[in-house]
Formats: C-alpha cells, structure tokens, sequence
C-alpha cells in the first residue's frame, strides 16, 4: 500500500512496532556516554582512590620496609603506637602552632593588601604581578634561597642586624627558640600572595552600589566592611582558608630544607614524621598510620571551618 494513502489505524501500528527501537536507542545512548567516561574513571581509580585503600589497608599491617614478605595484620597497633609516640605529640604540636600562626597572618595580610589594591586604578595589574613572584618559585629553591639569608655569616638578614648595632644576632635556623618560627616566617612571605589574589577577585566581584547605598545611609567605613564586605567575602574566605589551612597543615618541603626537623625535632611537623617513619625508621605500617590521623584530623577540621562559617552566615 502507498504510503501517502495509509490509514491512520496503520500509521499508529507502525509507529507501535517502531517505539520498542526507539527505546533501546535510547539505552544505547546511555550506555555510550557510560563508556565515554570509563577512562577517566579507571584513571582516578588507579591513581587515587586505590592508593588511598591500599595505605589504609596498610596502616593495619606490620609492615616493614625491610621484610615485606613479612607483613602481618595486627589491628590498631600501629594506631596505638603512633598516638603514644612523644614524637608524634611534638610534631602534632608544632604542625597546629605552625598552622595557627601562619594561616591567620597570611589571611590578615593579604585582606589588607587586597582592600588596599582594590583602591588603586593605575598599576593595579603592575603591582598585583609584583606581589605574586614568591608563587612562582619552587619550594626547594624558595627555602634554599632563604636558608642562605638565614646564614649566621653570610646571611643579609644577620648583616642588616649586625649593620644596626646587634652584637649577637639570633642563629634562625640552629637555635631551637627561633627554627620553627623562622620557617613560619618563610611560608607566610611565600604563600600571603595566594589570599591577595582570592580575596581581591572577590572584593572587585561587589558592586559598588552596596557601598554607595552604604554611605548615604550614614554608615561609617567600619560598618561596611562589617556588614557588606565580610558577608560579600565570606565564600572566597571559606575556600582560602580551606586551601591554605590543608597546605599549611601538610607542609614538608620547606622544613625538609630549611630544618629537617631540627635542631632537636623543635621544628619537627606531621609530614615530616611521616617521612621518617617511612624512610628512616623503614615502618610503612606506623607511617601510613601516622598519615591517616593527619587525613582525619584535616576533615574534622574542615568541616568545623564550614559550620562556622555557615553559621556567622546566618548571623550576618
């Protein structure tokens, strides 16, 4: 029968006959996109999330560098020796003063610069490049070049000192009163650039309006920043401070070459206790132990941090 004389009845029936395909099309193209995404998936399965079952896995064996094909599960004993361990309590207490001191400078720091550039018009963009150049060294050779100013005899810092009257300037890195907070020193400088360039993003995201509306209600400098800047802020704040405090609370690479630890483990941190255990000590059981604790104990934290801030949110 022509096709341009078929009967509605007949048009319905093959339309009938014809769904069934349509759907499975439909499944296909499901199952297409499914496949499309496989690499990446298998990806991040090799190089995360395996990795991370495999530590934790680990972290409940006897596991030794040096015997491994004598490794045994034994429970929460690495667990228990990590948390008796006096030397996990000083590389705790040092990561959290670390952590504690820097962290808030950086953000204080850079708030400041931030509000302060955000006021200028001409070489805005000149002096924003200027003050991001510490991101753009490496961290070996950023702590190389400032254990070299460190330097007792040929630092610049102890020959400005000596140059203003100090007889006796401190030994920044070998005195064990000064090592910890000359590292605080170093990261603060290299990392204050990070909290310029989030919060100003945000400061220039506000409209001026907010701030013009402000004024002719009466409000005084204070009260906008109080109540339309910090508010306006608070999610760059939130993502700054969470980036920050989870780098800050894993640094390794700056006590590594400034310190290693020293001198008598006063600048001793988590990551740098991990890689002790690891690779000095061989126990890859205790090390991956000594990790997870950090990881659980950067969770809790951040989580803390966004409820408080969800909070004062809802305050503001």
């Amino acid at each position: 029968m022509n096709s341009k004389h078929a009967s509605p009845a007949t048009t319905a029936v093959s339309g009938a006959q014809h769904a069934p395909h349509r759907q499975r099309w439909h499944l296909s193209n499901g199952l297409y996109g499914f496949l499309l995404v496989l690499p990446a998936l298998l990806i991040m399965l090799a190089v995360f999330i395996y990795p991370m079952a495999y530590s934790a896995y680990t972290s409940f064996r006897d596991f030794e560098l040096t015997h491994p094909d004598r490794a045994e599960f034994n429970g929460l004993e690495n667990y228990k020796n990590v948390l008796q361990d006096e030397e996990f309590h000083h590389a705790f207490t040092n990561t959290v003063k670390y952590v504690g001191i820097a962290v808030p400078t950086e953000f204080t720091l850079g708030l400041i610069l931030a509000m302060a550039l955000a006021t200028i018009g001409r070489g805005r963009s000149l002096l924003r490049t200027l003050l991001i150049i510490p991101m753009m060294l490496a961290p070996v050779a950023m702590g190389l070049m400032w254990k070299f100013m460190y330097n007792d005899e040929l630092g610049i810092i102890n020959h400005l000192l000596r140059a203003l009257g100090s007889s006796r300037p401190p030994l920044w890195l070998a005195d064990p009163n000064y090592a910890l907070y000359s590292i605080i020193v170093v990261e603060i400088w290299a990392t204050v650039p990070i909290f310029i360039l989030l919060l100003l993003a945000g400061l220039l995201s506000i409209p001026d309006e907010y701030y013009e509306a402000a004024k002719i209600d009466g409000a005084s400098a204070l009260k906008s920043f109080r109540y339309i800047t910090l508010p306006m802020l608070q999610p760059v704040i939130l993502v700054a401070l969470l980036l920050r405090g989870m780098d800050a609370f894993r640094v390794f690479d700056i006590v590594f070459v400034l310190t290693k630890g020293g001198p008598a483990l006063r600048s001793d941190v988590l990551s740098y206790y991990v890689y002790r255990a690891a690779f000095v000590g061989r126990d890859f059981g205790e090390a991956t132990a000594a990790a997870w604790i950090m990881i659980l104990v950067l969770l809790a934290c951040g989580l803390g941090l966004v409820g408080l801030m969800r909070r004062q949110g809802g305050s503001l």
